[in-house]
């Protein structure tokens, strides 16, 4: 199929669709979103616990923090298989595998007496979380008429987004009253139920394809991906030459990787994914209000804690509006996308999420400011997000769904890893300075934040200029 008619195809499929949303459905996509959830829940509730892990396993920070660093590594290396798993298998059968992976982590970790076995269960997870997380987008592509799509894509952004939120909430309380292993206790009935969920509503969506996997390729993928998030993670505290090293090994494998796949009749990710405007363009605005999000969140704890002198409990609450917020309009603006061009909710969100960026920069020495600025910048978030990610994949013939679901999906995991990245850099970077030139520590936060903040903004700057771009090729296939 060539690339003039994704679009064509696209909107026969969802021709004549109600706007009611099959029961069966939303139970599936709301039991693959469970683990989704639960994968990132763990993740920022055990991050309350770094100093209580490093206590009890005596471990430093750079040790602590490949909790988070291995999991991301091992999500860049699953999420792309997933093409091959969807055609392969039966997806009832990879659902289930799935949660049973999750739950063997989960119980792992549990369990966990010794910081290797607790990095042992955050791998496990991960692999659980790597094969759930195409899969959910890949059966809503390939079940949900095109109209249902958004009010899908949104339910997954509430139930996701959600997470982040609460994690360090629930971390906060269960560290508090219980202990850290209690984390993944109570997370064992919930993936109890979404498995039986799962297991009595999801059917096959293979179609008989031929299903290969290509080891050289998963290689390369995996060395590309890998270093990427390494270099990321760890490029303000290693030497520079080896950061650059790390980043030039990352980019020679990821041009392998792409060529190879140019040349197999079988790729593991067919990255002519790419070869559609619409879905490339607007991809990337969803890497970069993705990254700004996740880099915004990190610095904001940050300055409540250290700038403000918050505890940490109070600047989880103080988030946590802002947070539900973005959730309950991801639910909003997958409703709306049924009545309104994608594009039209992007350039509302991008610039919208500016503003408020300004805002922060300009006023974050008071919790209250930060409060209210960001209950409204989550959900501006969310007009791009949601739209961004649905407009992208609608652009792809069919037979891509699954290659396109991989590649957005591996996509924003590495664009939120380096906005955490780059934020915490930036962090680093302009407080020291502050903090040798005597200013004082909270002062030093509060200017640090004020300057990482200028760089989110003009991320976003780059985000509207793509976005009008994006309406211009809306427009244009429309024509």
């Amino acid at each position: 199929m060539g690339a003039s008619s994704p679009t064509t195809t696209t909107t026969d499929r969802g021709a004549g669709g109600s706007d009611r949303i099959e029961p069966r459905l939303l139970v599936v996509v709301v039991a693959l979103a469970a683990l989704t959830f639960l994968g990132v829940l763990s993740e920022t509730s055990l991050s309350i616990a770094y100093s209580d892990l490093m206590g009890e396993f005596a471990i430093n920070a750079a040790t602590v923090q490949w909790l988070t660093t291995g999991y991301l590594l091992v999500l860049a290396v699953a999420i792309p298989t997933s093409p091959f798993l969807v055609r392969r298998f039966a997806t009832k059968r990879l659902f289930l595998t799935a949660v049973l992976i999750f739950t063997a982590g989960t119980l792992l970790g549990a369990f966990a007496v010794s910081f290797p076995m607790l990095l042992a269960a955050r791998l496990v997870m991960a692999v659980g979380t790597g094969v759930s997380m195409p899969l959910l987008t890949t059966i809503v592509l390939e079940q949900a008429p095109l109209r249902q799509r958004g009010m899908l894509l949104g339910i997954v952004a509430m139930v996701t987004c959600t997470a982040p939120a609460l994690g360090p909430v629930y971390g906060g309380m269960v560290v508090e009253y219980l202990d850290w292993h209690w984390i993944f206790y109570i997370m064992v009935p919930f993936l109890v139920a979404a498995g039986a969920a799962g297991a009595v509503t999801i059917t096959d969506i293979r179609k008989g394809e031929r299903a290969t996997i290509s080891l050289p390729a998963l290689l390369l993928v995996a060395v590309g991906l890998s270093c990427v998030i390494v270099a990321c993670s760890f490029c303000g505290t290693w030497p520079a030459l080896l950061t650059v090293g790390i980043a030039a090994l990352a980019a020679l494998a990821l041009a392998a990787f792409a060529m190879t796949q140019l040349r197999s009749a079988h790729p593991l990710v067919d990255v002519r994914v790419f070869a559609h405007p619409g879905f490339t363009v607007g991809l990337i605005v969803l890497m970069l209000m993705q990254g700004t999000i996740l880099g915004i969140n990190f610095l904001l704890p940050i300055l409540l804690q250290r700038g403000q002198g918050e505890g940490s409990m109070t600047a989880a609450l103080v988030l946590l509006p802002g947070a539900a917020c973005g959730a309950l309009m991801s639910v909003i603006v997958g409703r709306l996308l049924g009545a309104h061009r994608a594009t039209s909710l992007i350039l509302i969100g991008v610039p919208g999420v500016m503003i408020l960026e300004l805002a922060l920069l300009a006023f974050p020495d008071r919790w209250w400011t930060v409060l209210v600025a960001y209950m409204i910048l989550m959900p501006l978030g969310g007009f791009v997000q949601v739209p961004a990610q649905t407009h992208s994949l609608n652009q792809l013939p069919e037979r891509l769904n699954p290659d396109g679901s991989a590649t957005l999906n591996t996509l924003q995991q590495l664009a939120g890893a380096i906005g955490t990245a780059v934020a915490s850099t930036l962090m680093d970077g302009f407080t020291a300075p502050a903090l040798a030139d005597g200013t004082g520590e909270a002062d030093a936060y509060v200017t640090a934040f004020s300057s990482s903040m200028t760089v989110f903004v003009g991320t976003l700057a780059v985000a509207f200029v793509l976005a009008v771009a994006l309406r211009r090729i809306e427009s244009a296939a429309r024509a």
